[in-house]
C-alpha cells in the first residue's frame, strides 16, 4: 500500500506536472511550427486537460508510483524538498503557497474586470437611424451566404465597441461610436470577426472554461493557458471571419482603430506605482493586438498535416514522459 502524500506535496506535485505538460506542449508546438489558430487550441488544450484528467488518473490507477522503489528510479523526484528549511521555514510549503497564492491572484484579475462589467449591468438596446441601420445591413450581408441574420443590438453609446456577448442568444453588438469610426470596409470585417465567434459560441465556451479556472484556481499554469487559450480564439475568430468574406487589411485596421479609441495605446504617464499594474496589463493587451494585426497582414496560415495523429502523440508522450516524474 502507497504511503498517505501529504496535501501540500500532491499540490506541488500537480503544479509541477501541470508547469512540465504546458513546457512540453509549447516546445512541440515551436518545433512543429505550428501557425493555424485552431490546431494551437487543440495543442493547448491537450495541456489544460492534463490537471484536470491525467494527473488524477495517475493518483489513482498507479499508486505505486509513490513507493519508494519507483522514486528512486523516477526521471525526476522531488521527495527531498521537505527537508529543506531556512529561519525555521519550511521551504518547500512556503515555494507552493506562493505559487498557489500566484495562481489565485491571476483568476482574481478576470474576476474583478468581469464583477465591473456585470455590475454595470445589461447594454440597454436602442433603435438606430435609418442610415446606420442600413450600413450595418449593408455590411451584414456579403457575410451571411445561405444562413439567417443574426441578432443584432445596437446601442447608443459614444465610446467605439463592437462584440459578442449571450450564452443562450447570443447576439452581435454595436455600438454608435464603432459605426462613426469604422469605415464601411473595416465594418464588415469586424462584424465578421464577431460571427465567427457568434458561430463558434465563444461566449459560452468562456464560461465553462472560466468555471474550470475557478476550480484550478491554485494553479498558476492553468491561468496562463486559459489566457493564452483565449488569444488564441481571437486569432482564429480572425480567420474565420476572413473566411467568411473579411478583407485582412480591413480587419488588421478595424483593430487597431478599436484598440485607441478605446485607450488602448494611451501612452500617459500615471502615480508612481498607482497604474503599474493597469499600465502593465494594457501593454500586454497592445503585444496582443500588435501580434494578431502581424498575423493578418502576413498570408493565411496553412494547417499542417496529420492533426489528429500529431494530437494523439503528443497527449499520449506528455503522459508518459510525466508518468515517470513524481
Amino acid at each position: 500500500m502507497a504511503p498517505i502524500v501529504p496535501t501540500a506535496d500532491l499540490l506541488a506535485q500537480g503544479l509541477f506536472h501541470s508547469l512540465v505538460a504546458s513546457l512540453f506542449i509549447e516546445a512541440l508546438a515551436r518545433s512543429w511550427a505550428v501557425q493555424d489558430p485552431a490546431q494551437q487550441i487543440a495543442l493547448r488544450l491537450v495541456a489544460l486537460a492534463y490537471p484536470l484528467l491525467v494527473f488524477p488518473a495517475l493518483l489513482l490507477l498507479f499508486p505505486h508510483r509513490g513507493d519508494e522503489a519507483f522514486r528512486d528510479a523516477a526521471l525526476l523526484s522531488g521527495r527531498r524538498w521537505s527537508d529543506v528549511a531556512f529561519l525555521g521555514l519550511d521551504l518547500h510549503r512556503l515555494f507552493v503557497s506562493s505559487l498557489a497564492a500566484l495562481g489565485v491572484l491571476l483568476l482574481a484579475i478576470d474576476l474583478v474586470a468581469l464583477a465591473r462589467t456585470l455590475l454595470r449591468g445589461r447594454p440597454v438596446p436602442a433603435e438606430p437611424a435609418p442610415a446606420q441601420a442600413a450600413a450595418l445591413a449593408a455590411a451584414l450581408a456579403p457575410l451571411l451566404g445561405p444562413d439567417p441574420a443574426p441578432p443584432v443590438v445596437y446601442l447608443d453609446r459614444p465610446l467605439p465597441g463592437l462584440f459578442c456577448a449571450g450564452v443562450r442568444r447570443p447576439a452581435l453588438h454595436v455600438t454608435r461610436g464603432a459605426l462613426e469610426l469604422l469605415d464601411p470596409g473595416e465594418l464588415r470585417a469586424a462584424l465578421a470577426h464577431e460571427l465567427a465567434h457568434l458561430r463558434r459560441r465563444d461566449p459560452a465556451r468562456s464560461w465553462v472554461m472560466l468555471g474550470l479556472r475557478c476550480l484550478m484556481c491554485l494553479n498558476p499554469t492553468f491561468q496562463v493557458l486559459a489566457r493564452a487559450l483565449a488569444r488564441d480564439a481571437e486569432r482564429l475568430a480572425d480567420e474565420r471571419g476572413v473566411a467568411l468574406g473579411a478583407d485582412r487589411v480591413a480587419l488588421a485596421s478595424a483593430l487597431l482603430k478599436l484598440h485607441r479609441a478605446a485607450g488602448g495605446l494611451d501612452e500617459r504617464r500615471t502615480l508612481i506605482f498607482g497604474g503599474a499594474l493597469n499600465g502593465t496589463l494594457r501593454r500586454a493587451s497592445s503585444l496582443d493586438l500588435e501580434r494578431r494585426v502581424r498575423a493578418l497582414l502576413a498570408p493565411a496560415p496553412r494547417p499542417l498535416a496529420l492533426p489528429w495523429l500529431r494530437l494523439g502523440l503528443a497527449a499520449t508522450s506528455m503522459s508518459g514522459l510525466l508518468y515517470f516524474v513524481t
